[in-house]
């Protein structure tokens, strides 16, 4: 019922009302963090210019690594624009991919298989146009068999 009337008229929220702040975003967004495990979150410039997260000391590993990227404003059509989040570390890039708004998860080797030393992580998001809320979060794991 709520849909027919939303639908059938103009809207009496505010425009505030398909905003929400990055730490809603992403405790609604990312997996809770594990023993072991890390989380960024962040967000582009207003502009979708490039914005980075890292953290260091990330112990070499399997890790599940959720990663996610939407506009801010869920009011926004991404799909007009192109936006981009990707994860890489002291060895290499770990993956990448588009601002669907969709979290996905992986599972994914951080760090060198023969070297124990823990490794900064960062996170890099942009968006063409608009802002963007990003988040990564990884959890240890096991390698997929």
């Amino acid at each position: 019922m709520l849909l027919m009337i939303t639908a059938c008229g103009p809207s009496t929220e505010s425009s505030s009302a398909t905003s929400v702040d990055l730490e809603t975003w992403a405790a609604n967004t990312l997996p809770a963090v594990a023993e072991g495990g890390f989380s960024i979150a962040g967000s582009t410039g207003t502009d979708g210019s490039r914005a980075t997260g890292s953290t260091t000391d990330v112990e070499p590993g399997w890790y599940a690594v959720t990663m996610a990227c939407a506009p801010a404003d869920r009011g926004a059509d991404a799909g007009l624009s192109s936006g981009r989040i990707s994860l890489s570390g002291e060895h290499g890039s770990y993956g990448e991919g588009d601002c669907a708004g969709s979290p996905v998860t992986t599972t994914v080797q951080l760090g060198a298989p023969d070297d124990t030393t823990p490794e900064t992580v960062t996170v890099a998001a942009e968006a063409e146009g608009y802002e963007a809320f990003w988040g990564v979060s990884a959890v240890p794991t096991t390698a997929p068999e």
